[in-house]
């Protein structure tokens, strides 16, 4: 119920609460900022010595809050204006923004009171560059709209060099020799004579990063609806060529902002220090990042078809490669293979490695979709992230989708469907490379460390002129459950919001095993200005386990690592999965050798062949696999011979003979391997191939030991 109804009850309990009067509709300063929910605390960033550091986030809530406080918005540039101009800027380049303006507030009793905001922040908030990067205002981000003007600024970066002059368009250089957080403080000189000051972070990410040998431009040569997608590919050599030679091709994923250039690729790839170890044994590195990641993954499979095509013209008829999609880039290489293979066209793409890639979809919880739609009027970050949500990439990937109706059931949008339809249409799978999958989800089916139905968000905020609900749950195990509770409720004559949605009928992939991620304890983190966002739980599902393997299977809970016979249920060819739920697309130092032995895989003394159906002799899918001690080996011959068993490791060397020129006859055999050496000892956890040679054939299979 609204405030001012509460009638003499409330005048009795709080005397000093005047009724209330409407909004005038223009103030001395025309922005009034009553006419938003304030969520950046414009009061604290008032320019003095003690006003508190403003992230990126912080920037643009300000800016969209004036904007919407404004009598006239257009005034003011959006906040999707100034991210779109961030991800353009130079990869050695941090932009810059400042913002002065006055504004007014209404006092309870319908009069105005005066304050004024300043505030500067890095528009990027993080650098791969630390040794060397510069710092630049674009005068489009100098957002001086004060009665006193900014006659001068001032800079210290915090690299131990002191203040220097910022001037509009020209770049401070600063130098860091160390990683980690920065700050940053900006000073303005005014006309009438004060000093406002603003503090503002860094993230120094690494120091250097070493370029591409060169960068390639793309256009697709084949159109979807009409629209040829573009890229650009960072080519980067081993040391022991001068031209590409033995190509890892990796495709980038979803990069919901297209922020994702060089630096940041190579960070995420060089995990563990996996590319350049790959570089250290010969093959070369081919990046694919597209111009806009969030286009119908259809188009950017094309720009991934006209990468493949230079490669191949690149390296000749007689090189194959190997070809990674990191999440949404495993549809997009998955589509990029089907539609070559339809084509007729000789891909030579090797092996095909599925990075925790959304091949039945991707979550992310439909509650939390809710928040960002009932929120996204009064939140800059809201408004984008529920646009990215709301992108043709997102609506062909996403299992549940805030704009299919609540309890009909849920589902995913019409995208979806179309989407998975088509690859269906076209095979489902590749045919010619060897097929693997990668993922960071719990082979043993933990889950995300909350229950089905589960509270997730707990924001409440209550006060005499304010009432704001934003609450999450994770979606039920079928059961009728509310999953999104909102509500905004005002002072008269600001208008009231709220919202309910209950759902039924849906499975609870919200905390199923699966990469994750950390989106509920980054909302624990955004300062408001009413109340405080408690996260309940930290991360979520986001590529389930039984999607990213592809499994045969609607349960979200399948036990992946009771499947005797696993490979029987999932297109690939071989499966890697941790114990444990890891963070979405991160490498480790159990997953770095799945990579490596997949990547030499036709390169290396091993290479890991399935023969055709009745073929002479055939090795069955190890059990279980991965293991611990023991692996079991079940082969099948058509007739009896002489034959010869042996385990090597990624890089080909022989490490046991469970069979030297054994006589063997038709039928069946088994093998058991301890993880024990020729030499007795138990050998390291990794990835290992066992070799079957016999009757003028050869058979392996990829063991994984855990320990």
């Amino acid at each position: 119920m609204k405030r001012f109804l509460l009638g003499v009850f409330l005048l009795a309990l709080v005397p000093v609460l005047a009724p209330a009067v409407p909004l005038p509709t223009t103030t001395p300063h025309g922005l009034l900022l009553d006419r938003t929910l304030p969520l950046a605390h414009l009061s604290d960033l008032d320019g003095s010595a003690a006003a508190p550091a403003a992230d990126a986030g912080r920037w643009r809530q300000t800016l969209f809050e004036l904007r919407k406080s404004s009598e006239d918005p257009d005034a003011w540039p959006t906040p999707r204006e100034v991210r779109a101009m961030a991800r353009r800027t130079a990869r050695r380049t941090v932009p810059l923004g400042v913002i002065h303006a006055p504004y007014d507030r209404m006092n309870e009793d319908g009069s105005l009171a005066a304050g004024e905001v300043f505030t500067a922040a890095v528009l990027r908030a993080k650098t791969w560059y630390g040794a060397g990067v510069d710092f630049v205002l674009d005068d489009r981000w100098l957002l001086d709209h004060g009665p006193a003007d900014i006659r001068s600024l001032r800079i210290d970066p915090g690299d131990g060099g002191g203040w220097r002059p910022l001037l509009p368009g020209k770049p401070v250089r600063a130098g860091y020799a160390s990683t980690g957080r920065k700050v940053l403080r900006i000073e303005a000189a005014l006309g009438d004579g004060r000093t406002l000051y603003a503090v503002t972070a860094l993230e120094v990410a690494r120091l250097t990063t070493p370029d591409p040998t060169e960068t390639w431009q793309l256009t697709a040569t084949e159109s979807y609806d009409g629209v040829y997608g573009t890229g650009q590919a960072y080519v980067y050599l081993s040391d022991a060529h001068t031209t590409l030679t033995n190509p890892v091709v990796v495709s980038e994923g979803f990069d919901m902002d297209n922020t994702m250039d060089w630096p940041v690729l190579y960070d995420l790839l060089n995990q563990e220090n996996l590319i350049e170890d790959l570089r250290a044994m010969g093959f070369d590195a081919v990046v694919l990042d597209f111009t806009e990641a969030t286009d119908p993954i259809q188009r950017n499979a094309f720009v991934l078809t006209a990468l493949l095509d230079r490669v191949r013209q690149t390296i000749g008829p007689d090189r194959t490669m190997t070809l990674i999609g990191a999440s949404m880039g495993g549809l997009v290489t998955r589509y990029a293979l089907l539609w070559s293979e339809q084509q007729g066209i000789d891909h030579r793409v090797r092996t095909w490695i599925s990075f925790d890639s959304p091949q039945k979809g991707a979550i992310i919880p439909l509650g939390l979709q809710h928040w960002l739609d009932f929120f996204r009027n009064q939140s800059a970050d809201a408004d984008f992230l529920l646009s990215r949500l709301e992108t043709p990439a997102a609506r062909q990937m996403l299992i549940y989708h805030h704009l299919n109706p609540a309890l009909t059931p849920p589902g995913p949008a019409p995208d979806f469907g179309a989407f998975y339809g088509e690859l269906d249409a076209m095979g489902g799978w590749p045919a010619t490379p060897w097929k693997v999958s990668v993922v960071n989800g719990s082979g043993q089916g933990a889950d995300q460390g909350f229950n089905p139905g589960d509270q997730l968000i707990d924001y409440t905020y209550r006060s005499f002129l304010v009432d704001i609900d934003g609450n999450i749950w994770a979606t039920p195990d079928g059961n009728e459950l509310r999953i999104f509770q909102g509500r905004i409720d005002r002072i008269w004559p600001l208008h009231d919001e709220r919202r309910n949605v209950y759902v039924q009928f849906t499975a609870p992939w919200d905390g199923a095993p699966g990469g994750y991620r950390s989106s509920l304890a980054e909302m624990d983190t955004t300062a408001v200005d009413y109340g405080d966002i408690v996260a309940l739980h930290d991360n979520h599902c986001f590529i389930p386990v039984v999607s990213a393997l592809a499994l045969d299977t609607d349960d979200p809970f399948f036990p992946v690592a009771g499947t005797p016979d696993l490979l029987s249920l999932t297109p690939f060819d071989e499966v890697h999965y941790p114990a444990e739920n890891q963070e979405h697309v991160t490498i480790t130092p159990e997953s770095k050798p799945w990579f490596i032995d997949a990547v030499t895989q036709g390169v290396s003394g091993v290479e890991e062949r399935t023969p055709a159906l009745g073929a002479a002799v055939l090795l069955a899918a190890p059990w279980p696999n991965p293991f611990n001690p023991r692996v079991n080996l079940r082969a099948e011959f058509s007739a009896g011979g002489i034959v010869s068993l042996e385990i090597f490791d990624v890089r080909g060397r022989r490490v046991a003979t469970l069979a030297d020129g054994e006589k063997v006859g038709a039928g069946v055999r088994n093998w058991t391997w301890d993880g024990r050496g020729d030499d007795g000892r138990a050998v390291a956890a990794g990835v290992y191939r066992a070799r079957l040679r016999g009757l003028g054939e050869t058979s392996t299979r990829t063991l994984t030991l855990v320990k």
